[in-house]
């Protein structure tokens, strides 16, 4: 009898539910598909997710992050970012008119070193960019503690984290600035999406108006004649829709299983490793909770990743490196200003692996044991 061939594990893969596929398709037979109720719906449902009332929603993450620089005003100034992300983290910062400068990271976490930020600060200083790497929190306490004393705006690139917590909080709540994804293959999806919370009730109301050319909409409304409106700022096209909030509001009841799921399997991952004499995890911080969006394994050099990468392979998961770090790409050349040996480290080492839903218990054990034998 012929081996039936092995079904393969893939590294990330879109969760749609069934409330979700159904909600989109109501909305679509109403004649309100554009920016509406269920847009105030979905924001005011994210809100215990979120740990704040000040919830936008947008098109995509990346908007957001446009959007919170914007409201730094950060144009003409500096902002202090990592290079160990999407570059959609980074990108935003140019195309606001201001410069990036790198600071380095902790190699056995992925997350921006706070030692360096400060070492980096100078008087064109205007936010600093930080990244919860696949959704492990970075130490918010001492970055929120540098940006007060230096007069200088935090902004969480929390792509990955929704779920996550630090200090027993959830992100969302911590800094000036919290931009989530919404992206295909996050956690929970709207097809593309993304939302940014405020600290201050301004920013809010300034942040809703960039998101649609300037305009306040439900202001808007309220107006006699509905095409009399000022428009004090030039802004973006950067709004969700009622198609994609409708398919949020039916992937949220969801949130809190596929979270369990993935820790779950990352407590098993992190136990198989423990017993390998290569391989190691991310180290997560004592006072986080991480959600889990990705699994790093940290596998020492890139000979040995290779090697892993290959035993996965093999056995029919698919693994890779999700992300490369920026500073390599010529769009950024001009804000290389020196060494980051933790950049270096972590970006010549870090695999990420299956996790999610879709890893049944099967698989997941076959995980394990590739990465406890290693």
């Amino acid at each position: 009898m012929a081996k039936t061939e092995q079904k393969r594990v893939p590294l990330f893969l879109p969760f749609m539910s069934k409330e979700a596929r159904q909600n989109a398709a109501s909305v679509l037979r109403t004649t309100w598909i554009g920016e509406g109720p269920k847009v105030r719906e979905f924001e005011e449902a994210l809100e215990p997710w979120l740990g704040r009332k000040n919830v936008l929603t947008l098109n995509n993450a990346t908007s957001g992050l446009h959007v919170a620089l914007r409201l730094a005003d950060v144009r003409d100034g500096e902002v202090i970012s990592t290079p160990m992300t999407c570059t959609a983290t980074n990108e935003p910062i140019i195309n606001e008119g201001a410069d990036i400068v790198w600071a380095d990271i902790d190699p056995e976490s992925g997350s921006i070193d706070p030692d360096d930020i400060e070492r980096k600060i100078t008087k064109r200083t205007r936010a600093i960019v930080v990244v919860h790497w696949g959704g492990n929190p970075c130490d918010l306490r001492r970055i929120n503690e540098i940006g007060k004393r230096h007069n200088v705006k935090i902004i969480e690139d929390a792509a990955q984290a929704l779920g996550a917590t630090y200090r027993k909080k959830l992100i969302g709540c911590h800094s000036d600035y919290v931009v989530i994804s919404f992206q295909a293959i996050k956690i929970i999806n709207t097809v593309d999406g993304g939302v940014l919370t405020t600290k201050g009730r301004r920013d809010y109301w300034q942040g809703k108006e960039l998101r649609w050319y300037g305009i306040d909409r439900d202001k808007r409304q309220t107006k006699e004649t509905y095409w009399d409106y000022p428009i004090k700022q030039a802004g973006y096209k950067f709004h969700m829709n009622d198609v994609a909030a409708a398919i949020g509001l039916g992937q949220l009841p969801h949130l809190e299983h596929l979270l369990a799921q993935r820790r779950e399997q990352a407590a098993l991952y992190q136990e198989a490793l423990e017993q390998s004499k290569t391989l190691r995890s991310v180290k997560v911080l004592p006072e986080a909770d991480s959600s889990w969006w990705m699994f790093t394994v940290l596998c020492g050099d890139k000979k040995n990743r290779l090697e892993l990468w290959r035993k996965l392979r093999e056995e029919g998961i698919d693994s890779g490196e999700a992300h490369v770090r920026n500073d390599v790409y010529p769009v950024f050349k001009k804000f290389n200003q020196g060494r980051l040996p933790g950049v270096k480290k972590f970006n010549n080492e870090k695999l990420c692996i299956p996790i999610g839903y879709w890893v049944n218990k099967r698989a997941a054990k076959k995980i394990a044991n590739i990465l406890a034998s290693f």
